[in-house]
């Protein structure tokens, strides 16, 4: 019998409330929902670490508020100084009942550091070459402007090495200037021959 597919939420929550609970937290929740919590340009400097209980000094007596551990950059702790007060009012709003009493900040977070944003392939000269030889023959400006960037992208994209040079075949006018499957170029998935 088929199951139907499960989000991945449901696969892995257990196992993230459990760490969080480590950590003092009842759920991932408040984890989860930081960014919602103290703005997401705050969050972006911080992260919640971990929750420190009071110990209980009776049976029947409420404890104190606990103290939410956050972990902040320079500039996030200086705005957390400022503004503990009013995120833990949200905090607490969105638990229900007065569980933090205050925030202490650890100035040890380290931003992640943003992907490496690759450059675009550069065209070659000869590349560059090769796509003026393939438009030189179109006579309309438009099209051949439009026929030389196609050109470029391509050749930058998929062919980081020079294209090689394509040997003239009398019997096709055009043979010339585009290149023909099967003279040494990759296929290429999804473009017709």
């Amino acid at each position: 019998m088929r199951r139907e597919p499960r989000p991945i939420a449901d696969l892995v929550g257990g196992a993230i409330d459990q760490a969080c609970r480590r950590r003092g937290f009842a759920s991932s929740e408040l984890v989860m929902l930081w960014p919602e919590l103290v703005g997401a340009d705050v969050a972006e400097g911080c992260r919640p670490e971990k929750i420190v209980w009071p110990r209980r000094r009776g049976d029947g007596a409420d404890g104190d508020p606990a103290i939410l551990v956050v972990a902040a950059d320079g500039p996030t702790a200086l705005v957390l100084t400022h503004a503990g007060p009013q995120f833990v009012e949200r905090i607490n709003a969105y638990l229900g009942w007065r569980a933090i009493g205050r925030i202490r900040i650890e100035q040890t977070y380290h931003r992640p550091a943003p992907p490496p944003v690759a450059a675009p392939p550069l065209l070659t000269e000869a590349g560059a070459a090769a796509v003026a030889r393939a438009a030189a023959g179109i006579a309309d400006g438009g099209l051949r402007q439009a026929v030389e960037r196609l050109g470029r992208a391509v050749l930058s994209t998929c062919h980081p090495a020079p294209p090689p040079d394509f040997p003239s075949d009398p019997a096709s006018p055009s043979s010339d200037r585009i290149p023909a499957a099967g003279r040494g170029h990759p296929v290429h998935r999804g473009v017709p021959q």
